[in-house]
């Protein structure tokens, strides 16, 4: 009896011991961090973790920086579910970052619409490989039919070499776009689409947690109509095009994905001909995004969008081109092209959902694969731009404006879908689905 009391007494010592010792150091006051784990990463490279915190062992950290670090990691998009604790174990402090991991290969359906009409749909398949080697390198095909049928096929790898900085990719693909230049259409006397063929390779170097630098050669091949020769950059149908980028990135955002805090800025210059077939233009790209907590969890985002070409000829297809792929809310299919464009966006944004971590446990498919992190978020809108000519002063009066409201629903690491809807200066309306963030 007494070996049984005895038992029973170091047992629960032993239990009361650990309890002391593995202690939740969440405080209000920074606490150093003495080591740093990773755990449930099973295919992704500790260091690929490691490379995204902006605290090392000896550092002291907040709450807040933790928060900060947690949605950094949810930013590689690899992860269903990331979570970062502070523990005493042994009186030493120790940061946990324990992940969840998402399903690395699944293919995306792909549909858009052109001024929206059916007819002018482009449907598809995107395949995805991300992490294949557990290096966050990403693999990525898409195919696409009926409007602007197009194939594609491209490669990342943000750790070239272990340990180092360098980050490389390259892609190719085929397009038969579907003219959306003005011009050439009149020129030509009816609509007509014209073959794009490119291949790329990319070179960057990280050079901190925030600061990216890239370089980036292409050679693009466009075929066009022989009416339409000369406003091609060679003044014959066919351009041949050899292409250099240099190109910067800061971004200290937390979420990439859907941020409520930091900013983003972007400026690449994209050098086009270099002097043969008598082609030489270039393009200036500038993004610059803000983003902030006003109050509560209501926060707040701005962006400013600028594209400028200049050089010895810029051919039509290079143009400025608004009601695209970039478009004024209230004026999605109201098309406008020039050498330049200025895109400028605010909106708000107030979660009814902040975070849902939301899983299926069923049978035969792993959890990876059932599992995503949800959000659901109400948002208002101002949008307003403009296309000039190099030629024109830049005219107040001439710019589009457009104003609404929606909702955002976030499956991340996955995708996003907006239904928004948006009235113009006549408060004319427009609904507009769209798959991705505003920005």
């Amino acid at each position: 009896m007494k070996i049984i009391f005895i038992t029973i007494y170091i047992f629960t010592l032993t239990i009361a011991f650990a309890q002391s010792d593995l202690v939740d150091l969440i405080p209000q006051e920074k606490i150093k961090i003495d080591s740093i784990r990773i755990t449930g990463n099973s295919t992704t490279k500790d260091y690929i973790i490691l490379r995204e915190l902006n605290f090392k062992i000896g550092d002291s950290i907040t709450p807040k920086q933790i928060n900060f670090n947690k949605e950094r990691v949810f930013s590689l998009g690899l992860f269903s579910k990331v979570e970062i604790n502070v523990f005493r174990e042994n009186n030493f402090n120790i940061a946990n970052v324990h992940v969840e991991e998402s399903w690395y290969i699944y293919p995306l359906p792909f549909l858009k619409l052109r001024d929206d009409r059916i007819s002018r749909a482009s449907y598809g398949i995107i395949l995805l490989y991300k992490n294949f080697r557990g290096r966050n390198e990403t693999l990525t095909g898409y195919a696409t039919f009926g409007y602007d049928p197009s194939y594609m096929l491209s490669y990342y790898n943000p750790v070239l070499i272990t340990g180092k900085k360098l980050t490389f990719g390259f892609g190719f693909g085929y397009t038969d776009i579907q003219n959306r230049n003005i011009v050439s259409k009149q020129l030509n006397g009816k609509s007509f689409s014209y073959n794009y063929i490119f291949g790329r390779i990319s070179i960057g170097y990280r050079l901190n947690l925030y600061n990216n630098i890239q370089q980036t050669t292409a050679y693009e091949y466009i075929d066009v109509p022989q009416a339409v020769a000369p406003l091609t950059s060679s003044s014959s149908s066919i351009d041949r095009i050899l292409s250099s980028t240099l190109s910067y990135e800061f971004d200290n955002r937390d979420l990439k994905q859907f941020s409520s805090n930091g900013t983003l800025g972007y400026i690449a210059l994209i050098h086009k001909g270099f002097g043969l077939n008598g082609i030489s233009y270039n393009i200036l790209n500038m993004d610059l995004r803000h983003y902030k907590l006003v109050v509560g969890n209501l926060s707040a985002k701005v962006r400013g969008l600028f594209r400028h070409t200049f050089g010895k000829k810029v051919p039509f297809y290079a143009l400025s081109l608004l009601g695209d792929s970039e478009y004024v809310r209230g004026h999605k299919f109201n098309r406008r092209e020039g050498n330049n464009y200025i895109l400028s966006s605010f909106e708000v944004n107030y979660p009814l959902v902040k975070e849902w971590n939301l899983r299926f446990d069923l049978p035969l498919l792993p959890t990876s694969l059932t599992s995503a992190r949800i959000g659901l978020y109400l948002n208002g809108f101002f949008d307003t731009g403009t296309t000039y000519y190099n030629n024109e002063s830049l005219k107040i009066k001439e710019f589009d404006s457009g104003w609404g409201f929606g909702i955002t629903l976030l499956i991340l690491p996955y995708n996003a879908i907006r239904f928004e809807y948006a009235f113009n200066e006549k408060r004319e309306g427009e609904f507009i689905i769209e798959s991705g963030f505003s920005f």
